[in-house]
């Protein structure tokens, strides 16, 4: 769930984040297989693959992240998500530690669970949440297609004391071309729902895919998540 807002700024971090947005195109150009976006909201029983790294980059609207992920097994992986402020000069915003762990390669037995754990920090280092949700996902329409499904709680620090929420969603990967996928989600924070959706791209199929989004909270129009379109690096295995 990458909710967080934060309102502090470190100089000249921008930089940084498009010096990394780069670097990642220029990786899938040289070494890859198969690329998955995850700007969404809804996540997946999903691993980096076995001793390898995953690299995400998304712009968003809102919110930019960099998030470079290690596969610790075949079914943990680890990873730290950088948030920058977009509509503040791409300040630095804050971290997150993350970890996810799931059943099984649901690709390969049709269907996993898992389990995700995330600590926020905000640019001082500060903690501000903690997230943990069960994610379940299923090959369907003879498995071209896929259904995500996730429920947890968020604990966050609003200022003056920690609120508990209860999260969840489902999100669906409805596999329409070799290089076309229709993306949808619906996700809620206990009553406040929101909608995402839009499409990912295979252009160059196996090594880089695109992935481009919109959504919104169905209480305010132009809200978070906003329009935000990600990339993705996911090599086979490097040792």
């Amino acid at each position: 769930m990458k909710q967080t807002n934060y309102n502090k700024s470190i100089p000249d971090i921008g930089l940084f984040i498009r010096i990394a947005i780069m670097v990642v195109v220029s990786v899938f150009l040289l070494v890859g297989q198969a690329a998955y976006a995850q700007q969404f909201i809804i996540d997946d029983a999903a691993v980096t693959t076995e001793r390898s790294i995953q690299i995400e980059s998304w712009y968003g609207e809102f919110e930019s992240e960099f998030v470079p992920a290690i596969s610790v097994t075949s079914w943990l992986e680890a990873g730290v998500a950088l948030a920058f402020d977009t509509k503040d000069n791409f300040s630095f915003a804050g971290y997150a530690l993350e970890a996810k762990a799931v059943s099984a390669d649901f690709e390969e037995a049709g269907r996993a669970f898992g389990l995700f754990a995330g600590f926020g920090f905000n640019n001082e280092s500060v903690f501000e949440e903690f997230v943990a949700y069960v994610p379940y996902s299923q090959l369907i329409f003879n498995e071209s297609s896929a259904l995500h499904l996730n429920l947890g709680i968020a604990i966050a620090d609003n200022g003056t004391d920690w609120e508990t929420s209860l999260i969840y969603g489902f999100r669906t990967d409805i596999g329409l071309h070799e290089r076309f996928t229709l993306l949808t989600e619906v996700f809620a924070e206990n009553d406040v729902f929101g909608v995402q959706a839009g499409g990912r791209f295979g252009i160059i199929p196996g090594l880089l895919e695109m992935d481009v989004m919109y959504g919104s909270s169905l209480r305010n129009r132009n809200s978070f998540p906003g329009f935000t379109v990600g990339l993705a690096f996911t090599p086979d295995s490097l040792w």
